[in-house]
């Protein structure tokens, strides 16, 4: 599995569909693309996934948007991309990274725990709050967001 990541300031139409994958709100992308920075992975075949990484206080790096092709996705590319994510984080003196997912994303949390990331926080009506449309997914409505951490430095738990 030979990825090869690049960085991105203006997503191209595939980048940005992936982006919109992760998350439904173009204006929430196009803020954390100003200030974070974004990659996309490729390989031979083309482009498997994108993902941005935002610092915050306290030498904490999150993930702002993690997404991986469809026609890619179950072949250990979100833990390729999760991989590329730590190691970036620790190159650049980072000491936990952060993830915040939909407690409906069911896929995306067996990922992350299975990656170390452990549940911290829940964030009460999230989706209800930032977003003007109903999200649905897994056929239930998204409420709630759940923030999951990992220690940069320490192997898989």
């Amino acid at each position: 599995m030979a990825l090869v990541y690049q960085k991105f300031e203006r997503p191209t139409s595939a980048q940005n569909d992936l982006l919109l994958s992760a998350d439904p709100s173009q204006s929430l992308i196009d803020s954390y693309l100003k200030t974070g920075t974004a990659f996309a992975a490729s390989d031979s075949r083309g482009l498997i996934g994108v993902l941005v990484l935002l610092p915050r206080a306290n030498q904490i790096l999150e993930i702002a948007n993690l997404a991986v092709t469809p026609s890619r996705q179950r072949q250990g590319y979100g833990k390729a991309l999760l991989e590329f994510a730590r190691q970036w984080a620790s190159d650049h003196g980072y000491h936990m990274l952060r993830v915040a997912t939909g407690t409906t994303s069911f896929t995306q949390l067996y990922l992350y725990q299975r990656q170390g990331y452990r549940v911290v926080a829940v964030e009460a009506d999230y989706f209800t709050t930032h977003y003007n449309h109903d999200i649905m997914e897994n056929g239930l409505k998204l409420r709630d967001r759940l923030v999951l951490t990992r220690r940069v430095v320490s192997p898989t738990d």
